[in-house]
């Protein structure tokens, strides 16, 4: 009885026998495999049977969400929660419908 098979590497000496291996490998139904390259191949990922995933979507919409709350905050506060008289500016410039007794 032979011990059941957790685990192989292999090293190629071109691309090419890297995707040639890859795709006769999920062919035979191997699913969970990786590959490692210094550089990027080309068809790889589809040889390996990976999916389009939507981290990078996710990341783009959540840099701008948080980049607009920040800037929305800081407006707000300049402008409506706590505005300041600063080097003379007028009262409208920095939150309107605010009247500043004159010192």
């Amino acid at each position: 009885m032979t011990p059941p098979v957790y685990g192989l590497m292999a090293e190629f000496e071109s691309p090419a026998e890297l995707l040639r291996a890859t795709r006769r490998a999920y062919s035979d139904g191997y699913r969970r495999m990786d590959a490692y390259s210094p550089f990027p191949v080309e068809h790889l990922p589809e040889a390996l049977g990976v999916h389009k995933d939507y981290v990078n979507l996710i990341t783009l919409a959540g840099g701008i969400l948080g980049g607009l709350t920040a800037y929305g905050l800081q407006w707000w506060i300049n402008t409506i929660a706590y505005p300041l008289n600063i080097g003379g500016r007028p009262a409208t410039a920095s939150s309107p419908g605010v009247q500043y007794a004159g010192i």
